[in-house]
Formats: structure tokens, sequence, C-alpha cells
């Protein structure tokens, strides 16, 4: 029974990403192991479950009708398993992707997990585009925006402000509406191929300026250095605002927030006490408006 539930588990998973190769990187499985398991499955059942190209493996008929039994299969198990998991230690390395705002404000709580789990490692890759933020191999990741990723749950929504430096203000004078913007130096970072435009008052402005950066912090050290105006989220310039390096710009305007979501790499399986314990820590550490509801 644990080779057909593994099998299975395989086959979603294939059905999911369309490709041997990348589900073997994904699994850190060789692409023998997963076609054995596949012809296995369809020796049990006696029906041919993928249509294989160069390219992509699209399922049968057959293979789509038991894509459905497995599902429901596999969430009992999973039940079954996460139900009885309660006494099994976290322990081990977990693998975390974030953003940069996020990130450093979750490494300087990580005291917390610690304390509770100290056979627990963890490691954090940062990126702040969308498209590297699932890399491989990570157990849990950010993702900015709504995801098409199986699994994905929204966990809240980060404030998003304007800030410059003093001195860039006092050289260029302070915009007195979002229109302004246009003739300002605006720094920008991106979550995507291209630099995302800025929503304010409802509006999706194309701003321009001399730096474009793949993180969030270089925009903010740049507008501390007097470069230009950044758009970043509340939390990464909060001690900026206090210190004095850094003023809020246009503060009555609305700028729609960054919505969070967190995925993880375990559909159709039992995910990990390591990987549980440490969604939990970054559904209660989240600085944002909480909207993460617990299934």
């Amino acid at each position: 029974m644990s080779d057909l539930i593994r099998s299975l588990r395989l086959f979603v998973r294939l059905s999911e990403e369309g490709n041997f190769s990348a589900l073997a990187r994904r699994q850190n499985l060789s692409h023998t192991t997963i076609a054995r398991a596949i012809d296995d499955l369809e020796a049990h059942f006696g029906v041919r479950l993928f249509q294989r190209s160069t390219r992509r493996l699209t399922l049968t008929g057959d293979g789509e009708r038991l894509a459905e039994h497995a599902a429901a299969i596999l969430d009992q198990v999973g039940q079954a398993e996460a139900d009885l998991a309660g006494a099994v230690a976290a322990r081990g390395l977990v693998r975390i992707g974030v953003t940069t705002a996020l990130g450093l404000h979750y490494a300087q709580r990580l005291e917390r997990l610690r304390e509770g789990h100290p056979d627990l490692m963890v490691e954090l890759l940062f990126a702040d585009w969308r498209d590297v933020a699932d890399d491989g191999g990570l157990d849990l990741w950010l993702t900015v925006g709504a995801s098409q990723i199986p699994g994905a749950v929204m966990l809240g929504e980060l404030p998003r402000i304007l800030v410059a430096a003093p001195a860039y203000l006092e050289a260029h004078g302070e915009p007195s509406s979002a229109e302004d913007l246009m003739m300002h130096q605006c720094l920008t970072y991106g979550y995507a191929a291209r630099a995302e435009p800025w929503p304010i008052e409802g509006r999706e402005m194309r701003v321009n300026g001399f730096l474009r950066a793949s993180t969030s912090e270089a925009v903010l050290r740049a507008a501390r250095g007097g470069l230009g105006i950044g758009l970043l989220p509340r939390i990464q310039v909060e001690q900026d605002l206090a210190r004095g390096t850094a003023v809020q710009v246009l503060p009555q305007a609305r700028i729609a927030p960054l919505a969070i979501m967190v995925a993880h790499g375990f559909r159709g399986m039992r995910m990990p006490m390591r990987a549980r314990v440490a969604m939990d820590f970054l559904v209660e550490s989240f600085p944002g408006d909480r909207t993460y509801e617990s299934t």
C-alpha cells in the first residue's frame, strides 16, 4: 500500500508539473524513479495515464479520472497523517523563500521559533522577483499578489508608503499630488520581469527614475541617500521615519497594499513538522493586516 500511495503522490505532482525533469529536480529523485512509478500505476490500473510528447505530458481521459480519485485518496491519507503527527518533533532544515522586507522582519523574530524548536534549522532565501521566488527545493515561499501555485493561501497585506530623504525634497521640492511624481526621480523595484506600476489613487502610474533594482533594500538605501522617491512597505521604513533619515511623501494618498501569499511544496502529501511549525511562525509573526485562516 505504501508503494501505491507514493506512486499516486508522484502521479499527482507530475500531472501538475507536466514534465519529468522538472519534477525530478523538485523532488530530488531520478527521472527513472518517477517513470517507474508511473509505469507501475499504469500496470496496476491497466490504463494509459499520460500522452507523452517531447515537450510536455498531458493526461489521458483515464489519467484525468485517476487524478480526481488520487486527490481524494491523498487528502484522506494526509488528514490521517496530520492527525497522528502531533508527537513528531520539528527538527532538521526548513528552507523558506522570502521577500526582502518580510525576510528581514522575520529574521529579527526567529529567536521565538528557536526557543520552541531547538532542533530546527532555518534557511532564508531572499528574492523580490516573483518568477524566482520558487527556485526549487524550498519548503515554503512567499509570493506577492495572486498566485496560481496549488495550495497557496493568502497570508495578509503589507501597507506601503512613499518616502524620500529630506535632502532630496529640499533640492527638488515635495510633490503635492500623484501626478507630480511624474516629474520626480522615482526609484523602483519589481516583483515580475519588469517593474510594476505604482498603484496610487486608483491609477496604475508608470513612473521613471535613475534606479531600478531587484531588491527593495537597494531602493531604501538609495532613497536614504537622496537619490529620489521610493514606494516601500511601511515596516521597512519605520526606523528611518523615526530617525528622520526619511520623510513620508503624499501621506494622504491611497496606495494599494501588497497582498502576500504563502505556498508550500507538499501538495498531496503530509507537511513535515519542520515546515508546519515554520508556517505557524510566518502566520503569527506577519506584520501587516492578517487575512490568513488556518484550515
